[in-house]
C-alpha cells in the first residue's frame, strides 16, 4: 500500500478479465486503501498468472486454486489472503485485512439453490445433507485442495449473505467506475 501510494497508476494487476472476482478484488483494494493500481484483464486466470509469474505484471489477486501450485513451488510469493478469516490452506498467511487495510474482505463463494417453489421439507432436506456432506473428510479434502475453505450455515444465514454481497458489489462497482466488455 505503501509504494502504490508513491506511484499512482504505475503500479499493474492482473485479473483473469473484466468483471472477474479478481479485477473487482482490485478494484475494492483500490478504493479502500486509497490507491490506483492499474487493471490489465486477461482472457482467464491461466493468461494473467503466466505474466505475473514471468514478472510482466507485478500483481494479482488470483485464485486459491491458479495460485497455490506456484506458490507451493517458490515461484510466487503470496503476501495475504483476501478474505475475512485466514485460510485453512495457509494458516500462516494473514488477512488483507490483518495487513493494515480493516475490513478488507473478497471471496470466491458458491451456493446451491432451489427454485422458489420447491416445498420448505424439501429445501430443509438439501440444507441438512449439504451442510453434512461438507463436512466428510474427502469432501473436505477436495474442497481444501482447490482452495475452498466450506463454510455451511443456514439458508436464511446464506440469504442474507447474498443480499450483502449484492449490495457490497453494486456499491463499489458504481464507485470505482469499473467498466466491463
Amino acid at each position: 500500500m505503501a509504494l502504490a501510494k508513491t506511484k499512482p497508476g504505475a503500479i499493474d494487476y492482473a485479473s483473469s478479465g473484466n468483471g472477474t472476482s479478481p479485477h473487482l478484488s482490485g478494484e475494492l483494494f483500490n478504493l479502500m486503501a486509497g490507491v490506483k493500481l492499474s487493471h490489465v484483464p486477461y482472457k482467464g486466470s491461466s493468461q494473467a498468472m503466466t505474466d505475473v509469474l514471468s514478472g510482466l505484471v507485478p500483481v494479482m489477486f488470483a485464485p486459491a486454486s491458479t495460485a497455490l501450485p506456484h506458490i507451493q513451488s517458490g515461484a510466487l510469493k503470496a503476501l495475504a489472503v483476501t478474505s475475512a478469516q485466514r485460510s485453512a490452506i495457509a494458516p500462516k498467511l494473514p488477512t488483507i485485512s490483518e495487513s493494515g487495510l480493516s475490513g478488507y474482505e473478497t471471496s470466491v463463494w458458491f451456493g446451491v439453490l432451489a427454485p422458489q417453489a420447491t416445498p420448505r421439507d424439501i429445501q430443509d432436506k438439501l440444507s441438512q445433507a449439504i451442510n453434512q456432506s461438507i463436512t466428510t473428510p474427502e469432501v473436505k479434502q477436495q474442497l481444501l485442495s482447490q482452495g475452498i475453505d466450506a463454510l455451511g450455515g443456514s439458508r436464511a444465514d446464506f440469504a442474507k449473505y447474498m443480499a450483502t454481497e449484492t449490495d457490497k458489489w453494486e456499491k463499489l462497482i458504481k464507485a470505482s467506475g469499473a467498466k466491463f466488455d
